[in-house]
């Protein structure tokens, strides 16, 4: 018989917090490059300060709740440090304030978050303790 036991709790937020941080991911890696052709694109929409900021308030919004949530319940701290290195990240982007540098901060944060998602999944996928309801 399989250790592994389904896991339900949370899972279409934990979804959608995954997909928020690799969408931020995308979202920066690809800037340098559609910034080329922004004058025929929406890039100044796309690639506002608006948008990043929504990206990343959602993404660390969720993630924080999210990986709190399971971190009282399965004591495994490791998501959150990845967590903590992503805002790092974040605050070491908005106190250099360089434009041409953004884009490497933004995906390092955005794989530093999803990375936090990630070994809190595989976590919870193989835990075998008790849950409480």
């Amino acid at each position: 018989m399989s250790k592994r036991k389904p896991v339900k709790q949370f899972m279409p937020l934990e979804k959608l917090g995954l997909f928020l941080s690799f969408a931020c991911a995308i979202h920066c890696l690809a800037m340098p490059f559609v910034l080329f052709f922004a004058p025929y694109f929406i890039g100044t929409y796309a690639f506002g300060p608006v948008v990043e900021w929504v990206l990343v308030a959602s993404s660390f919004a969720l993630a924080a709740y999210l990986l709190i949530a399971d971190y009282l319940l399965h004591r495994n701290v490791w998501p959150l440090v990845f967590l903590g290195i992503g805002l790092f990240i974040k605050l070491i982007d908005i106190f250099i304030g360089q434009q041409s540098d953004e884009w490497i901060f933004g995906s390092l944060l955005g794989v530093s978050v999803a990375y936090a998602y990630w070994i809190n999944f595989k976590h919870k996928s193989a835990c075998t303790c008790k849950i409480k309801s």
